[in-house]
């Protein structure tokens, strides 16, 4: 009876093999982030403010039927917004042939915050419900975007 010799160099490349094929599907499960810089203004409405205008980024991946817009820039511009369900969060995903959007709702006290993005114009809008200076107030946002970069 002939017994065959497994040698160290055959389980490396065993392995290389075996983490090659598991990194390929794991590309195949990540959702491409697209990035659309933007002029946005705020504003809030119970104070009768004007929040200064800010230059952002959001940040918009589609997972699924699920949508996630992250808006990044200075704090009172931030926010993250998906149209996921989850035990704390109502999601909706508000995208239709002319825009694209997902509005969130905390089920806990009722807060929600809201991004659409209109597909022609590349013009944004949204709200965020927060506490500003003490109080809980709502904050209006719009803007003009450019193009989707990569």
């Amino acid at each position: 009876m002939r017994t065959l010799t497994v040698t160290p160099l055959f389980f490396n490349v065993l392995r290389l093999g075996v983490l090659l094929a598991l990194s390929q599907s794991a590309l195949l499960a990540q959702a491409q982030t697209f990035k659309i810089d933007c002029d946005a203004e705020a504003s809030i409405p119970l104070l009768e403010k004007k929040l200064t205008p800010a230059k952002i980024t959001i940040e918009l991946q589609n997972i699924g039927r699920n949508v996630y817009f992250n808006v990044v820039g200075p704090a009172d511009y931030q926010m993250r917004v998906s149209s996921l369900v989850t035990e704390q969060y109502l999601g909706a995903n508000l995208t239709t042939d002319a825009r694209m959007g997902a509005n969130k709702k905390n089920r806990a006290n009722g807060r929600e915050n809201q991004i659409t993005i209109e597909r022609e114009s590349v013009a944004y809008a949204g709200y965020n419900d927060t506490d500003y200076q003490g109080k809980s107030v709502r904050i209006l946002f719009e803007g003009k975007c450019k193009l989707p970069r990569q």
